[in-house]
């Protein structure tokens, strides 16, 4: 009896370390959401309605790059950031984990055409962007794994309190980028120095899945309209592509405000 005692006790597994729990989950999270297999799956398994705007999107995407007659390097990469970007956003709009795969994507080659137009906040944005969306994906992959419902990830909820606390957040960082942009002769300083603030706030807000975060979007896609506008008057690189991809962000904005206030209760197709 006490070798069988000890056998058993030698075969028991130790519980694994905090450190190695989370590098097996984010490894799990990562070949999930870069699993070529279910990219496809959870694209064909759209709404009928979002599938409309993703084709939408893409072709409005394709026909700008067509006409704006840049197919310098800057060009392309203006194309393939728009159409990361649309993929990215429609994935989101329905709470689908692998919108981080088309989001790293889109930040990286975004962030390229950030440092052509010396845009400085917007450098800070998708830097920070590229980081947050491997926080994302391990938070998400996280999330969903708890809920009932293995889809999508279902919205949240907070308080007035907690919006205000980011809203005060929003103000100092902004006024921060400011200062450097300042200092660094940035472009269209003002409007550029909004794009870090709104940026981290929608991210962070997205990341742990509040629907709050689509009012930050709103935002920010309203001044970047405004500033790839003032961008396409001095023929800066892939400044009609990108002018164009601010439009259809600003639109998918509108549409997944909708979807994660009401769309997720209402299950439209």
């Amino acid at each position: 009896m006490k070798n069988i005692s000890k056998a058993y006790k030698e075969n028991v597994k130790k519980p694994l370390s905090p450190f190695s729990q989370f590098s097996n989950n984010f490894s799990e999270a990562l070949v999930q959401v870069f699993n070529l297999q279910r990219n496809i799956l959870e694209l064909k398994t759209l709404r009928r309605t979002t599938k409309i705007m993703m084709s939408i999107m893409l072709i409005a995407t394709i026909i700008s790059f067509i006409f704006g007659s840049d197919y310098t390097f800057s060009g392309w990469i203006g194309l393939i950031t728009g159409i990361a970007v649309v993929l990215n956003l429609i994935l989101v709009d329905q709470g689908r984990l692998t919108n981080y795969s088309w989001g790293v994507l889109g930040c990286i080659v975004w962030l390229i055409i950030a440092i052509n137009n010396r845009l400085i906040g917007d450098i800070a944005s998708q830097s920070f962007y590229l980081i947050m969306q491997f926080v994302g994906l391990y938070v998400w992959h996280s999330q969903i794994n708890k809920q009932t419902s293995k889809d999508e990830l279902t919205s949240r909820s907070f308080s007035w309190l907690k919006g205000l606390f980011w809203l005060v957040v929003t103000f100092l960082i902004y006024f921060l980028v400011l200062f450097f942009s300042k200092k660094l002769n940035g472009t269209q300083i003002y409007l550029d120095a909004t794009l870090l603030p709104l940026g981290i706030v929608g991210q962070v807000l997205m990341t742990y899945g509040y629907r709050s975060q689509w009012i930050a979007w709103i935002a920010l896609d309203m001044v970047n309209i405004v500033i790839w506008y003032n961008q396409l008057q001095t023929v800066s690189p892939a400044s009609t592509s990108m002018f164009v991809l601010q439009i259809i962000m600003l639109i998918n904005s509108l549409y997944g405000i909708y979807l994660w206030y009401y769309g997720q209760q209402k299950r439209i197709s």
